[in-house]
């Protein structure tokens, strides 16, 4: 039950992507928070974790902000699962390896998103979206040079700590 904590950050990071997060748009995109945590999380920890945390996030998000059941929980869902398979072979407290798979996941699941419109039959213009996406990932991986260190700090904190209560 350690991992209640990164429920509560999930949360907290969730309040501040809807609040906070408006403000520090760049071309009017704003950053991913969530996004970065599930994959960061999902480095870390692997697929089992990854899934059951992209998961709660994904649907709090889409019962939160989204008119469509699962629009944000599936992209994310196949984001983490694909980044907890690739992390079994790489150096996973790395800030690089981090960038890299944040950059090329918010690529991932914008795509998968816009695949997902596109069924809907939305109404989209492919090249306003594409430089969406570019920004976007270029938006992330930034965000995530500066706090993927404090995301490996928070993780190996939890996994390691023994808590005097149980929750």
């Amino acid at each position: 039950m350690r991992s209640i904590y990164k429920y509560l950050l999930i949360i907290f990071v969730i309040i501040l992507q809807a609040t906070l997060f408006r403000y520090i748009a760049i071309l009017g995109v704003k950053p991913d928070a969530l996004l970065i945590l599930v994959i960061a999380f999902s480095l870390l920890n692997g697929t089992r974790e990854s899934i059951i945390l992209s998961l709660f996030g994904g649907i709090l998000v889409d019962v939160l902000f989204n008119n469509a059941i699962g629009f944000v929980t599936i992209s994310l869902l196949s984001v983490a699962y694909l980044t907890g398979l690739l992390s079994k072979n790489v150096f996973k407290e790395s800030t690089f390896v981090a960038f890299v798979f944040v950059f090329l996941g918010t690529i991932l699941y914008n795509l998968i998103m816009i695949f997902s419109m596109l069924l809907m039959k939305y109404d989209i213009n492919p090249s306003y979206l594409f430089n969406v996406i570019i920004v976007q990932s270029v938006y992330n991986s930034f965000i995530t040079i500066f706090a993927y260190r404090y995301i490996v700090m928070f993780n190996s904190y939890i996994n390691t700590k023994k808590f005097f209560f149980k929750i």
